[in-house]
């Protein structure tokens, strides 16, 4: 018998969400697709990192940059949110191999904002442009991005501006109605099905080389999160992804490689208030589609 996705279940997952919730899922061996929400723009959190490393792999190989290279980790960026750089009293000098291994492995905020500083935020969208996927954008780094939602749009990145965002955080609490929530181009942003696409041309080796599309999807095998799409799927299951978590955003993007084939899972949530887990139905809807195809690869 054909397997065919739980539609009914997943739309039902979708339909009791309290807030907006969109995603694309796609088992490439069959070509089976299930799509809710798919064309709609969400606010990506650190999923808009992949963009940051498909830019960093262009210039790479037109021979702009080199994974090699060695750079100090200095410039005004912000300490805030995930990651192990902000923990270093002394500046690192680091490769940008590293710098891209630890902006996916731990979602690490300042690695990702100092290769921005090296790409060019302008070079990340156009490349993006060209991909055709111009509702997926990178738009301002991570520092703008948690600044933006204390009412700090325009002041510098740095670590006095940051303990100024804590101060605000705490007796102001975050304003939810900040473009950093909204699924404005001039946020970072993406279709749940522009992220299928991207996962999907990564497979194929479409993405800059096949060399550069496989080396990718390697750094994305290190991913450490496991709370949406890896919940409920067995260690052992090679899973390529990178999740995107801020208060009431909730995204994960990945390649789940079933012993059936690969599995595309694009999702994105945001959360009416905060009692909304959506990481909790992302991961829902990510079981749902393993299970279909391969009852063997759930924990």
């Amino acid at each position: 018998m054909d397997k065919q996705l739980p539609t009914a279940a997943c739309d039902q997952i979708a339909a009791a969400f309290r807030g907006r919730i969109g995603f694309h899922i796609e088992d490439l061996t069959t070509g089976i697709t299930h799509e809710h929400n798919a064309d709609q723009r969400f606010p990506t959190a650190s999923v808009c990192k992949v963009p940051v490393m498909i830019e960093l792999f262009r210039q790479v190989e037109i021979g702009t940059l080199s994974l090699d290279a060695r750079y100090r980790l200095q410039g005004g960026i912000s300490t805030h949110g995930s990651g192990m750089l902000k923990l270093m009293e002394d500046a690192p000098e680091l490769t940008l191999r590293d710098y891209c291994r630890l902006m996916i492995g731990v979602s690490d905020n300042m690695a990702t904002d100092f290769l921005l500083g090296v790409v060019g935020l302008e070079s990340v969208n156009a490349t993006l442009d060209a991909m055709g996927f111009p509702n997926t954008r990178t738009s301002v780094t991570l520092g703008r991005y948690h600044y933006r939602m204390f009412g700090m749009d325009d002041v510098p990145c740095n670590r006095e501006n940051d303990a100024l965002q804590q101060k605000r955080a705490d007796t102001h609490g975050t304003d939810f109605n900040s473009i950093s929530f909204q699924d404005s181009l001039e946020n970072n942003v993406a279709t749940p099905r522009d992220m299928g696409n991207i996962l999907k041309q990564l497979h194929a080796g479409e993405i800059v080389s096949p060399q550069a599309s496989a080396a990718m999807i390697e750094m994305l095998k290190l991913c450490n999160d496991r709370r949406m799409i890896p919940r409920d799927i067995k260690p052992e299951v090679p899973i390529a992804h990178k999740i995107g978590s801020s208060g009431r955003i909730k995204g994960d993007i990945g390649l789940v490689f079933l012993p059936t084939g690969p599995l595309v899972v694009s999702a994105f949530a945001l959360a009416s208030d905060d009692s909304v887990r959506g990481d909790e139905a992302i991961a829902e809807i990510a079981r749902l589609a393993v299970e279909t195809f391969s009852p063997e690869s759930i924990r």
